[in-house]
């Protein structure tokens, strides 16, 4: 893309995310690491399954 492009570019996300909505929510802090750990569980027992390690 050449730079001179740019300002086209711009007008066009603009108009493409003229309509979406974005919040700004105070939220203390979420310990997420027990959900983390849960996942990367299921994703490491699907790629044995998948290798044919178990």
């Amino acid at each position: 893309m050449a730079v001179a492009n740019l300002n086209s570019v711009d007008d066009k996300l603009k108009a493409m995310y003229n309509e979406q909505v974005t919040t700004n929510v105070q939220q203390g802090f979420v310990d997420k690491s027990e959900l983390l750990f849960e996942q990367m569980n299921f994703i490491a027992m699907a790629n044995r399954q998948a290798l044919n390690l178990i």
